[in-house]
C-alpha cells in the first residue's frame, strides 16, 4: 500500500478496560489527553477523537463477546509527525474484504468506512486473539 508508514510508533500510554459502554468515554479522553499533548489540536484532533470513539465503540460493541469479562486493550502515541490510537479487542474479527460503504438499507457496516473518512491513515488487522484497529492523525 502506497503511503504506508514502516515505523513503529513510540507508545506513550498504554491501558486496557472492561468492554462495556459506560468504560468508553474515559478511553476517548485519555487518548485524547495524550494525543493534544503531542501536538494534535483543532478539527485534526475532532476528527481523531471522533474516529477514536467509534473504533472503541465498534470494540466494546462487536469485540468483546463475553462483555464485562473482555478486556479491550488501547494504546496510543506517536510515529513520524503522527499521532497514533490502537484499539485490540477479543472478537471474532473482521472480514477479509475490503473496506466499502454498505449497501443503503443494511443495518450495519458504517464505521470503518467513517472511521477512514475522519483519520489520515487506518488500519486494521484480524488475528486469531482478536481485531486490532490502528488509527492515525498527522499532527499539522
Amino acid at each position: 500500500m502506497a503511503g504506508v508508514k514502516t515505523e513503529k510508533p513510540h507508545w506513550l500510554d498504554a491501558f486496557s478496560f472492561f468492554g462495556v459502554v459506560d468504560e468508553i468515554p474515559t478511553a476517548r479522553r485519555r487518548v485524547g489527553s495524550v494525543a493534544e499533548r503531542s501536538g494534535l489540536g483543532g478539527r485534526p484532533l475532532f476528527d481523531f477523537l471522533l474516529a477514536v470513539g467509534e473504533a472503541l465503540n465498534n470494540a466494546v460493541g462487536h469485540g468483546a463477546p463475553a462483555g464485562e469479562y473482555d478486556e479491550i486493550t488501547v494504546r496510543v502515541g506517536t510515529l513520524e509527525g503522527a499521532v497514533v490510537a490502537e484499539i485490540t479487542d477479543k472478537g471474532v474479527g473482521l472480514r477479509a474484504s475490503p473496506i466499502r460503504q454498505p449497501e443503503v438499507l443494511a443495518p450495519s457496516g458504517r464505521g470503518m468506512p467513517f472511521m477512514r473518512q475522519l483519520v489520515d491513515d487506518l488500519r486494521y488487522d484480524c488475528h486469531e486473539g482478536g481485531t486490532t484497529v490502528q488509527l492515525l492523525q498527522g499532527i499539522r
